[in-house]
């Protein structure tokens, strides 16, 4: 299926409450027609500010202490981290330390059942059943994938780009883990206008909060604080996670992400 390019309506809406937004499937629908139209949906504190600090903590550590490392996405693949940096085999280009949990393996936050709320919203809004996908093995050609995304300072960024929309997915929800104006003073995630501005929505949103947007909308990160110096080990910038469903290697029925920008770490 190929969809319709999308861009953004410049309509920043609220959820104040997505547990009960969750138990509405009126309402739901209307959310659903909001992001095809090309709104941004910002859910407030879906996740406490203290526990996102523990996660950013453990994962320091693992990116410190063990080899980075790419895995494809395969039945039983392990968990990894890898160091991306404007890679030009990547589908879209860009600076970050990634770490990729699959939901076959555990781990010590059991991070599936912690953030299986947003996965439901995400199947709602993408109009598929609450279920689909929800099994720890591939489904559909598809499976879950929590991406943690840290775009270090100096050098964090990716290319405007668009991810694809098929079957298995309308967005890509991502949780904000870092505060802008605190952990890093420029740049962060954007979306496209229509008149080609940038309107970023880190001003917009506060450590907790999940971002719901038409994945078909060109959005990016700005690069994160370009004046600093660049330092990987200290993990200073800024910390997201997107809450994926992929497709598998062998899938070759859903399109990949699109890079929009030509450039990667010297534009």
């Amino acid at each position: 299926m190929t969809a319709e390019p999308i861009l953004f309506s410049e309509k920043i809406r609220v959820i104040e409450n997505h547990g009960a937004l969750l138990e509405d499937l009126k309402a739901v629908e209307a959310v659903r027609e909001q992001v095809k139209n090309g709104d941004i949906l910002i859910a407030k504190e879906v996740f406490q500010p203290s526990l996102i600090h523990r996660i950013k903590e453990y994962l320091a550590g693992v990116g410190r202490n063990s080899f980075p490392n790419y895995k494809p996405i395969e039945m039983g693949c392990p968990n990894f981290h890898r160091i991306n940096y404007w890679d030009e085999r990547s589908y879209v280009k860009g600076c970050f330390h990634q770490f990729v949990f699959f939901p076959w393996n555990q781990d010590v936050f059991n991070f599936f059942e912690l953030m299986k709320e947003v996965y439901y919203m995400k199947n709602l809004l993408s109009h598929n059943p609450k279920q689909r996908f929800m099994q720890n093995v591939p489904e559909d050609g598809c499976v879950r994938r929590l991406s943690f995304q840290f775009y270090p300072k100096g050098m964090g960024g990716m290319n405007k780009h668009r991810d694809p929309v098929d079957y298995h997915q309308l967005i890509v929800p991502s949780l904000v883990m870092s505060k802008k104006g605190k952990e890093f003073l420029h740049g962060g995630l954007y979306v496209e206008s229509k008149n080609g501005q940038k309107i970023c929505l880190d001003d917009r949103a506060d450590i907790g909060d999940v971002i719901y947007f038409n994945a078909q909308i060109p959005h990016g990160v700005e690069r994160i604080d370009p004046d600093a110096e660049l330092d990987w080990i200290s993990f200073q910038g800024r910390w997201t996670l997107l809450f994926a469903i992929n497709k598998i290697t062998a899938n070759t029925a859903i399109a990949n992400s699109v890079d929009l920008e030509s450039h990667g770490a010297n534009p």
